[in-house]
């Protein structure tokens, strides 16, 4: 996708992967460097979906099984008023045989502004017995140097703290820097959070999705 202003994303069908994003003539995103693509394999880096499972939690492959799936297709692209692309995942003889609920996918990824970018995923159930699931947009973001960076937004929240088998504490107010290795789900976050890397800063904004990962 381009904007008439210059920014861009790529979009890998496999994976229906979000694999970079640039504005302001800048990458935003991370990617590792041994990424691979394709084969089964999760590409490191971007932005992975993680469906119908986040993380371990569950008896799933870890993260689900949808960012290793060859079967998304490209439902539709436009230019107007904004690139997008939208992709679709339907359910399989394959995808029964871990998850056996029906289901159909849909991910949006849209350049909407020169400085914003946004991402959708809906998911609907084809089936008659209720669909439960849990789901991210796991979003690496590209930085100079994590240690600093700070992130606004998150003062005051109880979060689940993954690399102390998921022990719950609460977050000190005020703006938060990384001093080590950090794997945290927020509980309850709010809408809007901001990463401030040296002079620039992205805003992070959802919506539908309770909780935030870091």
């Amino acid at each position: 996708l381009t904007h008439a202003s210059g920014s861009s994303a790529l979009i890998y069908i496999y994976a229906a992967h979000l694999a970079s994003w640039v504005c302001g003539g800048a990458e935003r995103l991370f990617v590792s460097s041994t990424a691979e693509y394709g084969g089964g394999k999760a590409i490191r880096g971007g932005v992975p979906v993680c469906w119908p499972q986040f993380a371990g939690r569950g008896a799933l492959p870890k993260h689900g099984f949808v960012r290793t799936s060859d079967k998304w297709r490209v439902l539709r692209t436009s230019t107007e008023p904004y690139p997008c692309v939208v992709l679709e995942l339907v359910d399989d003889d394959e995808t029964r045989r871990l998850f056996p609920q029906p289901f159909k996918l849909q991910y949006s990824v849209t350049l909407d502004g020169p400085s914003s970018i946004s991402m959708a995923l809906s998911v609907l159930n084809t089936g008659t017995e209720p669909l439960s699931f849990t789901a991210a947009l796991h979003t690496y973001f590209r930085v100079a140097d994590v240690r600093g960076v700070s992130l606004h937004g998150l003062g005051g929240l109880r979060y689940e703290d993954n690399t102390r088998a998921n022990a719950v504490e609460t977050q000190p107010e005020g703006p938060l820097s990384i001093a080590g290795e950090v794997d945290r789900v927020y509980l309850d976050a709010p809408a809007e959070a901001h990463i401030v890397d040296g002079a620039s800063a992205i805003k992070v904004l959802k919506l539908g999705f309770p909780d935030a990962v870091l």
